[in-house]
């Protein structure tokens, strides 16, 4: 190899390294602007406390465990939210009998990683993917590619791949602007008939988790407590079948 091959290859090389650098501080610039839980959320978490239920927090995931689990849950945040606006919900689940792991995915988009969450699969127990928003496009995503997850449920989302080997539950809001009419009925053709929809009046895409409004949704006219009270339900509900 000639002296002028090997600096076109050496120059090839730093430009590549270069763009990726520049590509990593980009998406951390980014994924800055993020939307973080409110107090409100942790003082409603305070008058739920129950000692039984054990939570792990580690890099990687947010976790809460419970003697004998009912299924394992598995859930997908939102793009650009924090983990932890969704504990609210991932609580309630455990105080029903349910572990429930809150993924934290690189630069909160679950889209980057879109098969990341399948390693919380249980493999001992029943497994349930939920995932709000982008989360609930890449939960449709991680579900097609892996037999042990039974049950999807959707919130302000739609599958963008074939679940329909699966039980499927879509919660949607009447003042989610964030969601694509047109898209979320395209997606039915990825679902079996079996599949269940729950439609929460007056609630909105941001109140899914717990961090306040969100950009381009639309203004609920019901609380957080309020809407998030109607997800838990709807969820242990359909879980209980």
């Amino acid at each position: 190899m000639n002296r002028k091959i090997k600096k076109i290859i050496k120059w090839t090389f730093i430009v590549f390294i270069t763009i990726f650098v520049l590509l990593l501080i980009a998406l951390k610039i980014y994924s800055t602007t993020s939307y973080e839980p409110l107090d409100e959320m942790y003082n409603q978490l305070d008058l739920i406390q129950d000692d039984s239920i054990e939570r792990y927090d580690d890099f990687d995931e947010i976790r809460y465990t419970v003697d004998n689990p009912i299924k394992n849950i598995i859930f997908v945040t939102g793009g650009l939210v924090e983990p932890e606006s969704y504990e609210y919900l991932a609580y309630n689940l455990a105080l029903n009998g349910y572990n429930v792991t809150i993924t934290k995915p690189l630069f909160n988009l679950a889209i980057l990683t879109p098969n990341y969450a399948s390693r919380f699969i249980d493999e001992d127990l029943d497994n349930v993917i939920i995932g709000h928003s982008l989360g609930g496009v890449v939960g449709s995503m991680v579900a097609n590619k892996n037999s042990e997850i039974s049950t999807v449920i959707l919130m302000g989302s739609y599958p963008i791949n074939d679940v329909s080997d699966k039980d499927v539950l879509i919660i949607s809001a009447e003042y989610d602007d964030g969601m694509d009419p047109d898209a979320f009925e395209a997606s039915f053709k990825y679902l079996n008939e079996e599949a269940e929809f729950y439609h929460i009046e007056e609630g909105n895409h941001a109140q899914f988790g717990w961090y306040g409004p969100q950009k381009g949704d639309g203004e609920a006219t019901i609380s957080t407590l309020e809407q998030q009270t109607i997800v838990v339900n709807q969820i242990i509900d359909y879980l209980n079948q």
